[in-house]
């Protein structure tokens, strides 16, 4: 289509992604980050956007500066969508661990819980709201049931308090 840019294609994407969403950050998700990091436990980020890995990174230093994610994907980069196998298959590769040794954290049950535990991870189902009171995604779990072990939690805060009693 003999179509141009005068920026770069990441550039271009970037200006894309921020101009879409400037992106948020849900409540107290920096406090459960420092957390982690201070109890040296290890942080990856598998997601399903539409944006590649590199674009995800730079708007994840900006919401949450203190983060040490070990490894971003977006799905955007590879063939395959959360919950296939292969993108957590991918993660557990990249972070040399079992799946056994590994808690998943997302907001679908399709795709976060069910694909977590379909390669055996421990699933965390996150159905916070942001500071103003609204889910960012209502109804995408209405109507779908969770028949096996998982950890379902509203607020940060509430994985914090599970981990510390874990230790």
């Amino acid at each position: 289509m003999d179509i141009s840019y005068s920026v770069s294609i990441e550039n271009a994407e970037e200006i894309i992604m921020n101009g879409i969403s400037k992106g948020g950050m849900m409540p107290r998700a920096d406090m459960l980050l420092d957390y982690l990091n201070e109890k040296g436990i290890r942080t990856g980020v598998i997601s399903n956007n539409c944006f590649s890995s590199n674009a995800l990174i730079k708007l994840l230093g900006r919401l949450l500066p203190r983060n040490k994610f070990e490894f971003v994907m977006s799905s955007s980069d590879y063939i395959f969508r959360k919950p296939h196998s292969m993108m957590f298959d991918i993660a557990l590769q990249k972070a040399g661990l079992p799946a056994d040794k590994v808690w998943y954290c997302g907001d679908s049950i399709e795709a976060d819980v069910q694909g977590a535990k379909n390669v055996g991870m421990f699933p965390v189902l996150y159905e916070g709201a942001t500071d103003d009171g609204t889910n960012p995604f209502p109804h995408q779990n209405d109507n779908l049931k969770i028949d096996f072990e998982y950890l379902h939690i509203t607020d940060w805060t509430e994985l914090i308090d599970v981990l510390e009693q874990k230790r």
